[in-house]
């Protein structure tokens, strides 16, 4: 099935039923509820098999390497501001997470990629895995008074963390990945810009929580094969917990709207990203 049918058939769940704008924190009710007992066929090198997935997360097992594909709209060609959808995929091809963005027209339009919205990520049976919650911020290197925040929630209604923008007096944007009990867990360091104007081709490290080694990146660059720029996450190979990794995907969002999304789509009256 291919990427856009499958979301032209998710239209169509309850699931995506969400206020045009999000004006609070999510909550156990603003989530599916409990999670369908659906089978999923794998296919690997030697054998088939099929797995029921106690929960969405499940789908990030042995995975350390992820690519982060938006699919282009019709209304993106005519440069009108639309709500992104994304998919997510190991590097081999298989799809495992679909997102789909909610957030109001008024704030795409005024402004731009710097819009408070809620991404949901959706698995391959259709339901519900993590989503993400972005609020209405600045985010320049010179302009700290309110920097940029994702929180990231889990089904039913279960908050994993958050990752947040530090202030950086030097021109280099700076993150911190933080769990549910706010101890920071990484950090993200990206090279100097001006504002949130960079190259096309960038790459962000990630590194432990003291700074001293670099255990991952976030690499925005060209895929020869589907001629397009994709973001690219290498995650820590020794990451055991799968809500660690949703964070570090929440990571890659943020980053992908704040720096790598299409011009024509950043560039509008925006507080500064």
């Amino acid at each position: 099935m291919a990427d856009n049918d499958y979301f032209q058939n998710m239209d169509a769940f309850t699931d995506l039923d969400y206020p045009a704008v999000v004006i609070q924190q999510p909550r156990t009710n603003d989530f599916p509820g409990p999670r369908r007992p659906i089978p999923v066929s794998t296919i690997d090198q030697e054998f088939n098999s099929t797995f029921n997935p106690i929960s969405g997360l499940e789908f990030l097992l042995d995975v350390n390497q992820l690519i982060i594909q938006q699919s282009v709209e019709l209304t993106d060609l005519m440069s009108v501001s639309s709500e992104n959808r994304y998919t997510v995929k190991v590097p081999r091809g298989d799809t495992i997470y679909y997102a789909t963005e909610t957030s109001s027209a008024f704030q795409r339009t005024c402004f731009g990629s710097g819009r408070h919205f809620r991404l949901n990520l959706y698995d391959r049976t259709q339901q519900q895995s993590i989503q993400f919650v972005r609020r209405l911020a600045c985010g320049t290197c010179t302009f700290w008074c309110y920097l940029q925040k994702m929180e990231v929630w889990i089904p039913p209604g279960d908050y994993i963390g958050t990752i947040k923008q530090e202030i950086s007096f030097n021109m280099t944007p700076n993150f911190g990945v933080y769990n549910k009990n706010d101890n920071l867990l990484y950090r993200i360091k990206g090279p100097p810009t001006f504002g949130c104007l960079l190259g096309k081709a960038q790459n962000f490290q990630i590194y432990t929580h003291d700074g001293s080694t670099q255990i991952g990146s976030i690499t925005h660059q060209w895929d020869q094969v589907k001629v397009s720029y994709n973001t690219f996450l290498q995650m820590p190979s020794n990451i055991q917990d799968n809500e660690i990794k949703a964070l570090l995907i929440g990571s890659a969002f943020l980053l992908e709207y704040m720096f790598f999304l299409p011009s024509n789509k950043r560039l509008a009256c925006r507080p500064l990203c």
